[in-house]
């Protein structure tokens, strides 16, 4: 049987009207950014309805230094920038269900460069009206210009699309309690109660008592259940109680739940000093922090210290676990959620932060934020700020 080849097909509307002299750009060169900008009017790629590119103009292979030919059968996925194949895999899905708002990608070009192209899809059909795959328009944003300031706003990008997946899967943990364990617990409390009407309307006094009796049992679960819920959202003991008191509270519930992980915790920090405006992002640092330990650091034990030295507020968390580079980490585009937000909370609320790790020797974050001068803070208890080498800050 002879061999089939893909032939890439350029209809008319796809066309850039400057195609001849783009096409005859060498696709190992990376495009110029005036090139680039006269290109963006007119890129046009064609998506078949499983995603793949039918279609290019030259105007949309300029973009990433490739011939219109060499993208047929390529999709979003396979042209994303490195942590971006997420973001594609997800764009690609809204596409085909017919989500015709902008959205932008960053791509890599032949030469290795990257590319943030904005898109905006809208369905294609034949004369029929039958379905026929999508046309999306690409702009580019122009990050070969300025490479540090578009590498950060990407890397931001990718931590918001992160931070915004993890919020939906707290929700859906949420729902899914309320759903699972307090409806039904709710509603078998409802059937008990109207079996007790019922027996009382008809002066059977028999089983009421039982049945109201096991009603309030399961009312005071389903109270408990709320509470622990409203307090993974928020906890009151914050407002009510203040930090070093939620996070002792924290830390026995931690004990309790990892009775592996052996727990020192030093918080000797005066609660009348730290900073209002910080309590909750502490708090938040200090449980991702842990969080990180029991899901990446196969640690046997975990030290929490918050003090007070030299003008500063001083958080550490440390645990003698398996370690990690922390280049990686500092990658951009890598879209996690751990460290890159505790990062964010660190720098958003004017603190410093020190990563100390490496492949097998544990990690310590750090934090510290400048404090008015207050009084003795050995109310709390006693500890020191016990300065390790920095791997970075």
């Amino acid at each position: 049987m002879a061999p089939t080849h893909r032939i890439l097909k350029v209809s008319a509307p796809l066309l850039d009207n400057n195609g001849p002299r783009v096409a005859e750009q060498r696709p190992q060169d990376a495009p110029s950014d005036a090139a680039l900008s006269r290109a963006s009017a007119n890129a046009l790629v064609r998506l078949d309805l499983e995603g793949r590119i039918r279609e290019a103009s030259a105007a949309a292979a300029a973009m990433l230094g490739f011939e219109p030919m060499a993208l047929a059968g390529r999709s979003l996925v396979d042209l994303a920038a490195e942590g971006w194949a997420h973001a594609a895999e997800v764009a690609s899905a809204r596409v085909r269900y017919g989500a015709t708002e902008s959205f932008e990608l960053m791509l890599r070009g032949r030469s290795g460069r990257q590319s943030l192209i904005e898109m905006r899809a809208r369905p294609a059909s034949d004369a029929l009206g039958k379905a026929r795959g999508f046309v999306v328009s690409w702009l580019h944003r122009g990050v070969g210009r300025r490479p540090g300031l578009e590498a950060a706003e990407a890397e931001l990008r990718l931590l918001a699309d992160a931070l915004l997946r993890s919020r939906e899967q707290e929700r859906r943990g949420v729902s899914a309690r309320l759903h699972d364990d307090l409806a039904p617990t709710l509603v078998m409390v409802k059937y008990l109660i109207e079996d007790a009407l019922q027996r009382i309307r008809s002066n059977d006094q028999g089983d009421m008592t039982s049945l109201l009796t096991v009603a309030a049992a399961r009312l005071r679960d389903v109270i408990v259940d709320l509470r622990s819920i409203s307090t993974d959202l928020h906890p009151r003991l914050l407002d009510d109680l203040g930090l070093i008191p939620t996070l002792e509270w924290y830390c026995r519930g931690f004990e309790e739940a990892h009775p592996a992980i052996t727990m020192v915790r030093a918080l000797s920090a005066a609660e009348r000093n730290i900073p209002a405006e910080l309590k909750v992002d502490i708090f938040r640092i200090v449980q991702d922090a842990l969080g990180n330990v029991v899901r990446h650091a196969n640690a046997t034990a975990v030290r929490l210290s918050l003090a007070e030295e030299d003008g500063e507020l001083r958080l550490s968390v440390e645990d003698n676990g398996s370690g990690f580079d922390p280049g990686l980490v500092a990658r951009p585009g890598r879209g996690s959620v751990g460290l890159p937000s505790i990062r964010k909370r660190i720098e958003g609320t004017h603190g410093r932060m020190v990563l100390d790790t490496g492949p097998q020797r544990g990690t310590r974050i750090a934090a510290a934020w400048a404090v008015e001068p207050g009084q003795d803070s050995a109310e709390n208890g006693e500890a020191t700020y016990y300065r390790k080498r920095s791997a970075g800050t």
